[in-house]
């Protein structure tokens, strides 16, 4: 700058207020991103939470689960957890992945028996579908939702199933996601009363599908619980789609167990429950 340089009043003025305006400018950002922070803790490690998830009561909730008052334009996401497991065992990440991404969750612990404790995932798949029916009916008057989303991890989605049979139910569901399913067979961990006859040839042990239910069925070549993994396959149709991990990311090495727990599979759960391709990168998921 050359020496004896001056700025006018006027022009210093507005350099002034400009700079202020920037300033403005950057702190409104910055508390744009503070308020756009996740507002629940994630957990990513399937180990971790099914050891501390399990030891907690069953009427606990995981971080973004049955949070009162909640309100959102999507469907409320109902999840249904895994044969021996509870809502907070299954769910510390999808949970508040999903609603740190705006939507409404909620799960509870079913197929509790009078020796699992705070376990559940454990009575007859029936009488499961018949309380988680009873639940979703909790759901739909709490939100005013006419629909819901339905995420079922391994026994979770033979529930979710077969609630979808019970009279009436399947128009109340919109999509219909199936993580480590087990559609014709029987799981290792899932051998009390995990199977029913299929009603008619070609469809899956729990039934008919619905033309108007959206299903995506998630496995891993990797699940050594519910082998072979081929048996989460639903019969093709319009509005089925059975997706396999490695055939997307070929190094994950996640399992069943780490399937509710891998970054991928959540980023391809948000991305069909809002209708747009997945752009969730490959991750190395839990082995087991």
């Amino acid at each position: 700058m050359a020496s004896g340089w001056r700025v006018p009043v006027r022009r210093r003025a507005a350099v002034v207020v400009a700079a202020a305006t920037v300033a403005l400018g950057m702190v409104t950002a910055g508390a744009g991103l503070a308020a756009a922070a996740p507002r629940y803790p994630v957990v990513t490690d399937a180990g971790i939470a099914s050891v501390t998830g399990d030891m907690q009561p069953a009427h606990v909730s995981p971080p973004g689960s049955n949070v009162p008052g909640c309100r959102s334009d999507a469907p409320p996401v109902v999840l249904l957890h895994g044969t021996a497991q509870n809502q907070m065992s299954a769910w510390q990440y999808l949970a508040p992945m999903l609603a740190n991404r705006g939507r409404c969750v909620y799960s509870l612990t079913y197929g509790q028996t009078s020796w699992s404790a705070q376990i559940g995932g454990l009575g007859r798949r029936e009488t499961s579908a018949v309380q988680v029916a009873a639940f979703v009916d909790g759901v739909l008057r709490r939100t005013g939702a006419r629909q819901i989303d339905l995420i079922g991890f391994s026994q979770g989605n033979a529930v979710a199933q077969l609630f979808t049979q019970l009279p009436g139910r399947a128009t109340q569901v919109r999509h219909l996601i199936g993580l480590g399913p087990s559609n014709k067979g029987v799981s290792r961990l899932g051998a009390i009363t995990d199977r029913l006859p299929a009603r008619a040839p070609g469809e899956n042990d729990w039934g008919p599908l619905h033309p108007n239910i959206r299903y995506l069925m998630v496995m891993t070549r990797r699940d050594e619980v519910s082998p072979p993994y081929t048996n989460g396959y639903l019969p093709a149709g319009p509005n089925v789609r059975n997706v396999v991990v490695q055939a997307h990311c070929p190094a994950d090495t996640v399992g069943h167990v780490g399937l509710p727990y891998d970054s991928w599979v959540g980023g391809l759960i948000d991305a069909t429950l809002a209708g747009r391709a997945n752009a969730a990168r490959c991750t190395v998921g839990y082995p087991l």
